[in-house]
């Protein structure tokens, strides 16, 4: 007689897969930074565990502090300017633009690229002999703002945002133009036949129904600034010093390049715990936004 599984078994027969990717390469290695965190580990000698004293040294440390509002500015320019330029953008392509299609693919091209190419591209455009920008400065003449791009403390961390903040755009018009394909013909034409213009039909019909979209960019450009690496160690090395670094340089260059694992792995966790503090903290404020 053949055995019949029942309902659960096959549940967890196919989420049991998931489940073990999930542990091995998530679940894990963040418990095992959790216990690094908590010791002093050159990497080859034994552990020795110290407790919060990491995060202690931490708490103290300038370098951290620097890189950490570094990456809080970062944070905000991309969700000011990636979200809004997106949205603004997959609007225009949703008006039945000339060449949409075209046009489409040309914003998502830079996304696929990867970060360490953007990285040393944007190393060119901004090299103060043969640079791009400085170039066209001086065709503008404009050519008083040149400047070290790169070396000047005034520009330096700007410089090294802007191919991250340019790079994902891309991505959230991809997003948002998807979304505003999925609302009804109908409820588009009803609103500009009692006479409403394209603003208005953005703000008040188009807008409302992007809510859950809006949610997910969101929190997709929270947790990408967060955990920036690839651009500022390209670019610059997170250099002078850590001007330009963001706590996932800092992170690595602590562990990697010092090899302090233990205050490393301690810098791991803040960023994980800032991480989840942040987005639950935006989920709550709009999960009570929805229920007023």
């Amino acid at each position: 007689m053949k055995s019949k599984l029942t309902r659960p078994v096959i549940l967890a027969l196919f989420i049991l897969p998931v489940f073990m990717v999930y542990s091995i390469f998530l679940m894990i290695p963040l418990v095992q930074t959790g216990y690094y965190s908590l010791t002093s580990w050159n990497g080859i000698s034994q552990k020795v565990f110290i407790g919060f004293d990491n995060f202690n040294a931490l708490m103290k440390n300038n370098d951290y502090w620097i890189t950490f509002f570094n990456t809080m500015k970062l944070t905000a320019v991309s969700l000011l300017i990636q979200i809004t330029v997106g949205l603004l953008l997959a609007y225009l392509l949703y008006q039945k633009t000339k060449g949409a299609k075209i046009f489409r693919t040309i914003f998502f091209l830079p996304v696929v690229i990867a970060p360490v190419a953007i990285g040393l591209m944007f190393s060119l455009f901004y090299n103060s002999q043969i640079g791009i920008f400085n170039k066209i400065l001086t065709v503008l003449g404009l050519g008083m703002f040149q400047t070290h791009w790169l070396s000047n403390i005034n520009t330096l961390l700007y410089a090294v945002m802007a191919p991250q903040v340019w790079q994902y755009i891309g991505l959230y018009v991809t997003i948002f133009l998807g979304a505003m394909q999925t609302i009804p013909v109908e409820t588009i034409e009803s609103t500009q036949i009692d006479g409403a213009g394209k603003t208005r039909t953005f703000f008040n019909v188009v807008l409302p129904q992007l809510s859950g979209f809006m949610n997910i960019c969101i929190v997709l450009c929270l947790t990408g600034s967060l955990k920036a690496f690839d651009h500022s160690w390209i670019m610059t090395g997170g250099g002078p010093g850590v001007r330009s670094a963001y706590l996932g340089v800092f992170m690595y260059k602590t562990a990697f390049t010092n090899s302090d694992f233990g205050l490393g792995s301690a810098i791991t966790i803040t960023i994980v715990i800032i991480s989840l503090l942040m987005t639950g903290l935006f989920n709550q404020f709009t999960a009570g936004e929805h229920d007023n």
